[in-house]
C-alpha cells in the first residue's frame, strides 16, 4: 500500500498558501496527495506543473457527482491533467438516494464504464449515512447495484466504526473492490473526535493486515479537523503508519 493524503485535512492552508503547504506535505515524507479541484491554484494545468516541480504525484480526485452528472468529459480530462488514475465521488445527498441505494448504485456504473472507457476508475467514498437506514446497509445495497467492473470503494474506515459497522469485517467484504482506503482516526471520547493515527480507536493492526490482503493500492490519511495545527496531525499521522510498515 501507498501512502497518501487527502488535502481537505489542510484545507485552510492550502487555500492560503499552495506551494507552501504541498511542499510541507513532501518534507513530512509523502510523495501522494489526493485532492479535488485545482489544489489550491488557478486550473488543473497548474496544479500539475506544482506537483511536479516539488515530486509530488496525485493518487486520486475527489469530485462531486453533479460535475459527473453534467460534465463528465471535463472531469475526465481534469483528472488526466493530473496524473491520477481514480476519480471518486466524496458525497452524495443522503436525502436524495437513502430509499433506493441500489439505483445509485446502478447510476454510478453507468458513470464508472464510461470513466473505464477512458481509461480511469470510478470509486464511491463512504460516510455513515449509508449505515442508517432500516434493513441491509446503504452501503451493501449500493455496491449491490453497481457492477464492480465499473464501480470500486474508497472505504473510509472510521465512518465505517461511527455507522455501527466493523472496518476490518467491511474491507473483506469489498475486497474484489477496494483499491483504495481512507486512513482516519477518530475517538468518540474527544473533542474533536478526529485522531492523529494510532490516537483513536480504530484496530489498525487488523485493519492494514486486510487492506494488504485486499491488495489496496493507496491508503489516504485524512482528518476532518485536526486536534491541533493540521500540519502537525499529518506528521504523527505519517510517521505512525510508516511504523506500521507503510514505506512508500
Amino acid at each position: 500500500m501507498k501512502l497518501s493524503i487527502q488535502l481537505y485535512t489542510v484545507r485552510d492552508q492550502l487555500a492560503q498558501d499552495p506551494e507552501g503547504t504541498l511542499r510541507a506535505l513532501k518534507e513530512i515524507g509523502l510523495s501522494y496527495v489526493e485532492g479535488g479541484g485545482s489544489y489550491g491554484t488557478d486550473s488543473t494545468e497548474s496544479a500539475r506543473k506544482l506537483l511536479d516541480e516539488i515530486g509530488l504525484k496525485a493518487s486520486g480526485s475527489h469530485i462531486g457527482l453533479p460535475s459527473l452528472e453534467t460534465d463528465l468529459d471535463a472531469a475526465i480530462a481534469d483528472a488526466k491533467t493530473l496524473g491520477v488514475s481514480y476519480i471518486i465521488v466524496p458525497w452524495v445527498d443522503s436525502k436524495a438516494y437513502s430509499n433506493d441505494w441500489k439505483a445509485l448504485g446502478a447510476h454510478l456504473a453507468e458513470i464508472g464504464k464510461k470513466v473505464k472507457e477512458a481509461g480511469l476508475t470510478l470509486a464511491y467514498h463512504n460516510h455513515d449515512f449509508e449505515f442508517k437506514n432500516e434493513g441491509e446497509p446503504g452501503l451493501d445495497q449500493l455496491f449491490a447495484g453497481g457492477d464492480p467492473e465499473y464501480l470500486k470503494s474508497e472505504l473510509d474506515l472510521a465512518w465505517v466504526a461511527i455507522g455501527g459497522q466493523d472496518p476490518v469485517a467491511y474491507i473483506k467484504k469489498l475486497s474484489n473492490r477496494l483499491p483504495l482506503i481512507h486512513l482516519k482516526d477518530y475517538d468518540p471520547n474527544t473533542t474533536p473526535r478526529w485522531r492523529p493515527g494510532g490516537q483513536g480507536i480504530i484496530d489498525w493492526d487488523a485493519c492494514l493486515a486486510a487492506a494488504n490482503e485486499a491488495g489496496v493500492e493507496f491508503g489516504a490519511i485524512e482528518l476532518d479537523e485536526s486536534p491541533g495545527e493540521p500540519l502537525d496531525a499529518v506528521r504523527e499521522s505519517v510517521e505512525f503508519f510508516r511504523s506500521k510498515g507503510i514505506t512508500e
